[in-house]
């Protein structure tokens, strides 16, 4: 086995997803090349040490980013990205819906009007 072969197989010899006779010449090249044999050994370390950050960060909590990116974001844009709860509720996003609300409602009443007229005027 040559030692580019071998570093294909650096994952799988960790894993122990290798077959006898796959880990043994491993074993034979690891032994014949210090130098593979240390980038196993690093790469081993390198693995165990990621393995215990990810578990230490899975325990820890995620800090919340989005209200103070939000906020800066705010400051620079003077207000025109990400208002502030208060400008939401008080803005003029609700005056143009009840505008339309009031037209349609009108509307129906003149033509209910209309119909109501029109059918006491015309003769049976």
């Amino acid at each position: 086995m040559t030692s580019s072969e071998a570093r294909e197989l650096f994952s799988e010899a960790l894993a122990g997803e290798l077959d006898r006779v796959t880990f043994e010449q491993f074993q034979i090249a690891l032994q014949a090349d210090a130098n593979l044999s240390e980038e196993y050994r690093e790469f081993a370390a390198f693995c165990a040490a990621l393995r215990n950050s990810a578990a230490s960060q899975s325990a820890a909590p995620v800090p919340d980013l989005l209200p103070g990116v939000q906020r800066r974001i705010r400051a620079r844009s003077r207000g025109r990205f990400y208002r502030d709860r208060f400008a939401e509720r008080s803005g003029l996003k609700w005056h143009p819906t009840v505008a339309l609300a009031l037209a349609l409602l009108t509307l129906l009443a003149l033509a209910w009007l209309g119909v109501v007229l029109f059918e006491a005027v015309s003769p049976r």
